[in-house]
């Protein structure tokens, strides 16, 4: 699962709605992504490794957001 979530908390486009609970509401969307991949390993039979009890792996991408160009 990829998910791409610009801009958590501040800034981005001006028609971007971000609160401050946004940091918190990250955690909770992964930790929830879990507990449903839990759910599906149950009714499928497959297993949904994860190394850690949320994520394995994340990835963080920056900007240059006040470069010269």
């Amino acid at each position: 699962v990829d998910i791409d979530w610009e801009y958590p908390v501040c800034c981005g486009l001006p028609e971007n709605t971000y609160r401050p609970e946004d940091r918190r509401n990250c955690t909770l969307l992964f930790e929830e992504l879990r507990r449903q991949l839990d759910k599906l390993e149950v009714s499928t039979g497959k297993r949904y490794l994860l190394t850690a009890a949320i994520l394995d792996w994340i990835n963080v991408m920056t900007y240059d957001l006040y470069g010269a160009w």
